[in-house]
């Protein structure tokens, strides 16, 4: 039982070599061409087969016509083979349906018509239609038959002797041949059926098992989701209350530093001015990466608002380049602007445009020592562009990604040269996609770094 299971395995596995990968995607569509195959296989080798017995049963005549017929319906046989694979299943089960049909009716009319005993060859042929094609198939098929009896018993009524090929004293020897190839054919194509139908079951209890699986990873990536996102609106609220708590007491420190600026300038205590300015520069600093992660959590929460108005682009970014220049020159850095003489007039919130300005020109500046940022502006189809150059360290490709995001830093080491929170950037991103733009990057490590910021002239 076992030799005879893996001796059809092999046989199944032999059959899928020849067909195309189509034919092999559906459960249903693998079992029909497994059987046209199949069956166009054993109509070919029942040929063969039967070549001797032709030899010695006809004669004259009746051995040539035998003989020709034969080796058509082996060359119509491979011919289904071909089919199946250009044409698909079911036009290559209706060929070799109509194959065997034919064959047998031949065999039926020049053995004697409604005398014949290969009669019962034509009840395989609906089983076949229905098997290979499908259950319409059959039907038609079933008609064909019928209509090949009545036509036989037409001709037989009214008298049509068809010619008899066959010696009516071998009968009897033929039909036996006949009968156990028809025998030993249905059954090895119904094995066949019932493989690939065990087979399609087993791969149908797979997919339901692997459908189940994946119903409950959905499932929990679901529940994962309403969690993160839970999470980020609590983060929110609370981004955006310390912000605001933060924000009250520091700008009490910065009211009350620079007064004593101005009484340490009246009274004469210059040192301790000096130290003053520091503590009024420091919680400046501070208050604005305060703003920072406040402005980037309404952007994340959808609650930036924009406060749209006209102006000219230049003016803010030649006011931006005079209040960076001290921080260039402190760096050793040659900064240089390069814009149309024709002013830019853009309607867009001014105040978020100098907010990304400063970011982009100051990243470049604090990360160039002893080099050149060019800053380069330029008008574009229905907005502008802005180009951020500079010969600093520059970024390596793995991290150029990572910038945008926030409180993300390259260098996360605590030992790290250069400061920052990691919002300025993932912030100028966010600020730049609400106006309508994008803010894009290109980087080369130990080469510099290449910012272009894209803006539309009017709203987004």
């Amino acid at each position: 039982m076992l030799e005879g299971s893996r001796l059809l395995s092999r046989l199944v596995a032999a059959l899928e070599r020849g067909l195309p990968a189509a034919s092999l995607a559906a459960s249903e569509t693998r079992r029909q061409a497994l059987l046209v195959s199949g069956t166009a296989w054993v109509v070919l080798i029942a040929c063969v087969f039967t070549i001797p017995v032709l030899l010695a049963t006809t004669e004259g005549a009746g051995r040539i016509v035998a003989s020709l017929v034969n080796l058509s319906t082996i060359g119509l046989a491979l011919i289904c083979q071909r089919m199946l694979r250009r044409h698909g299943v079911v036009a290559a089960a209706h060929w070799l349906t109509g194959l065997v049909f034919v064959s047998v009716l031949f065999v039926v009319a020049v053995s004697g018509s409604l005398g014949s005993p290969y009669w019962v060859l034509l009840v395989a042929i609906p089983f076949l239609a229905v098997q290979t094609a499908g259950r319409s198939a059959g039907q038609v098929w079933v008609t064909i038959c019928l209509g090949g009896v009545a036509t036989l018993w037409a001709l037989d009524r009214i008298g049509v002797e068809l010619p008899r090929l066959t010696d009516p004293s071998a009968h009897t020897t033929t039909t036996a041949l006949y009968t156990a190839m028809a025998v030993f054919a249905i059954h090895v194509l119904s094995q066949l059926a019932e493989r690939a139908r065990d087979e399609a079951v087993a791969r149908a209890e797979r997919a339901a098992v692997q459908l189940e699986r994946a119903d409950r990873e959905i499932e929990e990536a679901r529940i994962l989701a309403e969690q993160a996102v839970a999470a980020n609106v609590a983060k929110s609220a609370f981004m955006a209350t310390m912000s605001h708590e933060l924000r009250t007491p520091l700008n009490a420190v910065i009211g009350y530093a620079e007064l004593l600026v101005e009484d340490a300038e009246s009274s004469g205590y210059m040192a301790l001015r000096e130290d003053l300015i520091k503590i009024v520069g420091a919680s400046h600093h501070l208050c604005g990466l305060i703003e920072d992660i406040l402005d980037l959590t309404r952007v994340e929460a959808d609650r930036l608002e924009l406060r749209r108005e006209d102006f000219v682009f230049q003016d803010v970014l030649h006011d931006v380049v005079h209040v960076l220049g001290p921080l260039a020159r402190r760096r050793g850095d040659e900064l240089t602007v390069a814009s149309p003489d024709e002013p830019l007039r853009v309607h867009l919130d001014r105040a978020r445009v100098r907010q990304i300005l400063v970011n982009v020109i100051g990243n470049a500046i604090k990360f160039t020592s002893q080099g050149q940022v060019r800053v380069t502006l330029a008008a574009e189809a229905g907005g502008l562009a802005l180009t951020v150059e500079d010969t600093g360290i520059g970024i390596s490709e793995a991290d150029l990604e990572r910038i945008f995001r926030p409180f993300t830093q390259v260098d996360a080491s605590p030992r790290r040269r250069y400061e920052g929170s990691g919002v300025g950037l993932s912030l100028c991103k966010r600020l730049a996609e609400t106006m309508g733009g994008q803010l894009r990057v290109r980087s080369q490590l130990g080469r510099g770094s290449t910012f272009t910021l894209h803006l539309p002239v009017g709203a987004a």
